[in-house]
C-alpha cells in the first residue's frame, strides 16, 4: 500500500433537495483495465461500504445490444468515443448522484469506476485510491472476464488515462500484483487508516 502526501477528511456532503447537511464517507476506486478495480471494491463491501458501480450503470443505461454495436468500433475512433463519453458521463454521474442519496445512511460509500478521473467524480470524493497491476495481468484478467483479445484490451487501456497519471492523483495506491490475501490485507490497512483521521 502506498499513500500519497494528498490527504483529504471526512466531509459533510450537502443534500440540495433537502437542504441538509450528510456525513458520510466517498471512497473514489479506480484504476486502468484489469487492474482489479471491482474486486478492490467487493473488499471493501465486505468491509461495510456500499459499493456504487459505475460500469453497471453503464450496461444499464445502454442495454446489452447496444453496448456490442458501440465497442466494436468507438475505440478505434478515439473522436467517436470522446463524443459518445460526453454523452454517457452526465447520465451516469446523475445515477451515482440518486445513489448516493438512497443509500445516504451508510457509513461508507466506494464508488467503482474507471473513469473516475477522466470524468470528474473524484472531486466529489473524500479518497481516491487507485489500483495498480502489470501489463500482464492487465491483459490476462481483461481477457478473462471479457472476452477481448489483446489487441482489443491494449486499444481499450491506450483510451483510458494513462495509470501513472491517476496514481499520482491518488490518496492511497492499492498493488494488485500480488496474491488476493495481500491485496485484502492493503484494503483492510487503508480503511483503518481512513477511519483514524
Amino acid at each position: 500500500m502506498e499513500i500519497s502526501i494528498r490527504t483529504r477528511k471526512l466531509c459533510a456532503h450537502r443534500d440540495f433537495h433537502y437542504s441538509c447537511v450528510i456525513q458520510y464517507m466517498i471512497i473514489g476506486v479506480t484504476g486502468s483495465l484489469g487492474t482489479g478495480k471491482t474486486t478492490v471494491s467487493g473488499m471493501f463491501r465486505s468491509l461495510g461500504a456500499h459499493v456504487i458501480d459505475a460500469d453497471k450503470i453503464v450496461h444499464r443505461i445502454l442495454g446489452k445490444s447496444a453496448r456490442k454495436r458501440l465497442a466494436g468500433f468507438v475505440f478505434d475512433r478515439p473522436q467517436t468515443l470522446k463524443k459518445l463519453c460526453r454523452i454517457i458521463h452526465p447520465l451516469v454521474k446523475k445515477e451515482i448522484f440518486l445513489e448516493l442519496k438512497k443509500h445516504k445512511s451508510s457509513r461508507a460509500i466506494v464508488i467503482d469506476a474507471p473513469l473516475l478521473v477522466e470524468s470528474g467524480l473524484d472531486k466529489k470524493c473524500d479518497y481516491l485510491l487507485v489500483v495498480k497491476a502489470n501489463l500482464k495481468q492487465q491483459l490476462g484478467r481483461a481477457g478473462e472476464s471479457l472476452s477481448l483479445s489483446k489487441d482489443q484490451i491494449r486499444k481499450r487501456i491506450k483510451q483510458q488515462m494513462p495509470l501513472r497519471k491517476k496514481m499520482r492523483l491518488a490518496d492511497f495506491i492499492i498493488d494488485n500484483r500480488g496474491t488476493l490475501k495481500n491485496t485484502e490485507k492493503q484494503v483492510k490497512d487503508i480503511w483503518e487508516e481512513i477511519w483514524k483521521k
